[in-house]
């Protein structure tokens, strides 16, 4: 039973020391880091199969053109989203999103709670990308208004 002890002990040790290192070091790899871009647009519904009626477990894909501010198309995006929990007058999704432009695409994941058709901001997660945007990572705001989506995102390269 003591060496049982002694093992444990030095096993939450190690443990306890290589997460010390592991968040260490990547906070030391950020201090400083000036590469964040911040990326806006807008996304304007082309198609969206969400059912009328959204039942919990049920899933559905957006596709969306993509603007600038100043209303230039930059390209096209997609989602698919699944209802994680629906009641009476509000409905939770999970959504994984790919905006894609000529230089590269930005992949998204969120969960946006939604009463009815009511705008909604809410945070999404920059988890990856592929061109320009091959080691993205970072956060910004998703809101969701009548047909279209605003991205506001603040890329970590």
């Amino acid at each position: 039973m003591p060496f049982s002890t002694v093992r444990r002990a030095v096993t939450a040790g190690v443990l306890t020391t290589a997460l010390t290192f592991a968040l260490s070091a990547q906070a030391s790899a950020d201090v400083g880091d000036e590469d964040i871009v911040r990326v806006r647009f807008t996304g304007v519904t082309k198609y969206d199969a969400r059912p009328k009626h959204v039942t919990k477990g049920a899933s559905w894909v957006s596709y969306l053109h993509l603007y600038t501010p100043d209303n230039k198309f930059v390209g096209d995006a997609g989602s698919r989203c699944s209802a994680v929990t629906v009641t009476t007058n509000r409905v939770t999704t999970q959504c994984t999103r790919v905006l894609r432009m000529k230089e590269g695409e930005i992949h998204l994941h969120d969960m946006i709670g939604r009463e009815g058709k009511e705008t909604i901001t809410a945070k999404t997660a920059i988890v990856g990308g592929t061109g320009i945007y091959n080691d993205a990572e970072g956060e910004g705001y998703i809101t969701l208004k009548g047909d279209h989506v605003y991205f506001d995102l603040h890329v970590d390269d």
